[in-house]
């Protein structure tokens, strides 16, 4: 299976910054023999509960997961904030390429000038990618949906927008999307987590990473009940990088 170069992420990214302004960081790193840890139900952090909650897929894998060694994200200030703690956790997985597109405010689907949505990102950097169109040896993960949370009219102008994003991410790539926590606006928040997870059944090769279990826990969020603290964002990144373990079944 032809197996795309970090290199062509790197150059993508590059030229992501330059165009799109968009905060954009990239690293190539040779794999690491150092052992992941993990956050674990029944830690400090979140809760008891089943086995493989923290996963979102206790008994899936990602197609192709042995090919798998570059990583693609695509956030908002959340990731923003916890950029350093998820790229060192995911060289610590052995990822030979990381590409971090964050920006604060980001949206699902709509763009402004200087911030274009999450899907004008996933288009660009594919259209760019120097390869062969095989993305299948990249993970890709989408952290979208607190800047969407009561925006719409209707739930299927939401939908649209999630289905809009899963279009402009590469069909032959894995995916983990970031379920969205917002404290004073439970049920509008639930009703993006409801939507995606039915899409990301309905696409497949896809699993969710369970934010919204852990940001309740005591000293993860900050006042506001939407952006983590300083230790949030260690236990943000725990959460999107047990997803992507467990997923890679590594």
């Amino acid at each position: 299976m032809p197996v795309r170069s970090p290199r062509s992420l790197i150059l993508a990214c590059a030229t992501c910054t330059a165009l799109l302004a968009s905060g954009c960081g990239s690293d190539s790193t040779s794999k690491v023999a150092a052992p992941l840890p993990t956050i674990g139900l029944g830690s400090e952090f979140g809760a008891t509960g089943e086995p493989g909650v923290i996963s979102g897929a206790a008994d899936v894998r990602a197609v192709g997961a042995d090919d798998v060694d570059s990583v693609v994200m695509i956030g908002d200030s959340i990731t923003v904030a916890a950029r350093d703690e998820l790229r060192t956790r995911f060289e610590l997985m052995g990822m030979t390429s990381v590409v971090l597109e964050s920006q604060n405010s980001k949206r699902m689907a709509v763009s402004t000038t200087e911030n274009p949505s999450g899907v004008a990102v996933a288009r660009f950097l594919v259209d760019v990618a120097e390869d062969d169109g095989d993305h299948s040896n990249e993970l890709w993960v989408v952290a979208l949906g607190t800047n969407d949370v009561n925006q719409y009219s209707s739930p299927d102008q939401l939908a649209a927008a999630v289905n809009e994003v899963l279009g402009a991410v590469p069909e032959e790539s894995p995916l983990v999307w970031v379920d969205t926590y917002f404290e004073s606006e439970p049920e509008a928040a639930g009703l993006v987590n409801s939507i995606v997870r039915d899409r990301i059944e309905r696409r497949g090769n896809a699993v969710i990473a369970p934010w919204s279990l852990f940001a309740p826990a005591d000293g993860v969020m900050t006042a506001d009940g939407i952006h983590p603290t300083e230790s949030g964002n260690d236990v943000f990144a725990f959460v999107v990088a047990d997803t992507v373990q467990a997923f890679l079944d590594r």
